[in-house]
């Protein structure tokens, strides 16, 4: 979920959902760190395939909830 969409389902309390979306950055970044030493420390192989996994599964949660080509997500900018 990008910030502005987050920010944007919790626009009636801004610093509530600011403050649950840095805590979840957070805490995703704290629980994908030891993964990468589970696999060795001698190659960069273990930190290509975390980063890997997590871009493909950001690109779902963007096609899964966002669903951007049904006007779902973040405003379209007025001028």
């Amino acid at each position: 979920m990008s910030p502005a969409i987050g920010q944007a389902a919790g626009r009636t309390a801004p610093g509530a959902a600011s403050a649950l979306l840095g805590g979840l950055q957070f805490l995703f970044g704290a629980l994908a760190s030891p993964l990468v030493g589970l696999f060795g420390l001698d190659s960069s192989l273990p930190m290509a395939v975390i980063m890997l996994v997590t871009a493909a599964g950001a690109g779902l949660a963007l096609v899964g909830p966002a669903r951007p080509w049904q006007g779902h997500g973040e405003p379209a900018a007025s001028v």
